[in-house]
């Protein structure tokens, strides 16, 4: 469903190294830290895929809801009796985490790290780390988006041409399943239930993902959009703006159609741009710095050859940035010791330099 912005471990002063995946952001997993509470289940292409517990417990229940429901029903429903749902989780397995992979692959390819993916209740998560460059922000905020579509791409014809049914079953609505029930009705075999599920899955995936709602695709393709024009601090608020109205129409919608996980996604999205929000305040008010990716949003002079004091100052400045974005990413509690330090004496600094 989105994908999150990480900096690697760092092996000394002022040098990144790289981090093999496996561990949700580095962490084992803590009771304080409910992100950190999956399971690893497979590494493919140097990518960890992990599984949260909670996941874990969502499966089972909406198993046993279609257990308890299907003695119940007088009529064929969209989602009556357990094979139909089984169907349905798995579609949405697959097409949430071939989403996330689109992420983590259209980030390497502009030259950045993408090692993690989390599965989780609203969706997935992909850990990635694009380039400081808004055209690889943006081309990794589309990658996943175009997964889907290269999916619909396939699966459209696919369907129109084995069922002859183009409107309602290969190309279906986005709001409802009324298409299963016809499919149903007239004694479709499971795999063409299963083909028309994916494909109802993928679009809904794509479609829901495009809302400009921080942190969704849309507001991170938004946010890229706008960085160039009026930089990344004021780009950053714009997004996180639209995902503070984002989600405040999706839990009215969600409340009014009575559909919980949505309510859980605008919850999960409005605690996520207040986050973030919170974030830029900290990193202008307390550091005294813009916020950005290289700590600044213009682009800087070009300097004459600078000294070994001014190397250092830059490296220690490079390095100060790279804790701001995992500060971004992850939250003060995950810096080591030493980032703490320098951060601590960064700040000290700043403050007597500011009188």
């Amino acid at each position: 469903m989105s994908w999150e912005e990480r900096e690697a471990e760092d092996e000394g002063p002022f040098r990144h190294a790289g981090r093999p995946g496996g561990d949700w952001h580095g962490v084992r997993p803590t009771f304080d830290n409910p992100m950190s509470w999956s399971l690893p289940l497979a590494r493919v292409a140097g990518i960890s895929v992990r599984i949260h517990a909670v996941f874990l417990v969502f499966i089972v229940v909406e198993l046993l809801r279609s257990l308890y429901a299907a003695p119940a029903a007088e009529q064929p429903v969209p989602l009556g009796g357990p094979g139909p749902a089984l169907i349905l989780l798995l579609c949405m397995w697959w097409a949430v985490l071939l989403h996330e992979f689109g992420h983590c692959i259209v980030c390497r390819m502009t030259g950045g790290r993408a090692d993690e993916i989390l599965m989780w209740p609203l969706g997935g998560l992909a850990t990635c780390e694009p380039p400081a460059r808004w055209t690889a922000h943006l081309w990794t905020a589309i990658g996943g988006p175009l997964v889907n579509v290269i999916l619909l791409a396939v699966l459209v014809p696919l369907l129109g041409g084995l069922t002859h049914r183009w409107f309602g079953i290969a190309i279906p609505s986005p709001l409802h399943l009324h298409g299963l029930v016809e499919l149903n009705r007239t004694g479709a075999s499971w795999w063409i239930i299963a083909l028309f599920l994916f494909n109802w899955v993928n679009l809904v995936l794509l479609l829901f993902n495009l809302l400009p709602m921080y942190p969704l695709d849309g507001g991170r393709i938004l946010q890229a959009a706008l960085w160039p024009r009026i930089g990344y601090a004021r780009s950053m608020r714009v997004a996180v703006r639209a995902g503070y109205i984002g989600a405040i129409a999706l839990g009215i919608l969600g409340l009014m159609v009575d559909e919980t996980m949505l309510v859980l996604i605008a919850v999960f999205g409005g605690l996520t741009c207040w986050t973030t929000f919170r974030q830029l305040e900290w990193t202008e008010q307390v550091m005294g710095l813009p916020p950005g990716p290289e700590g600044e949003d213009e682009e800087p002079e070009e300097a004459p050859r600078p000294t070994r004091e001014a190397v250092r100052a830059q490296a220690e400045a490079d390095e100060l940035d790279r804790i701001l974005l995992k500060i971004s990413a992850s939250g003060l509690e995950s810096l080591t010791p030493r980032e703490r330090r320098l951060l601590n004496r960064a700040t000290e600094r700043r403050r007597r330099e500011n009188g």
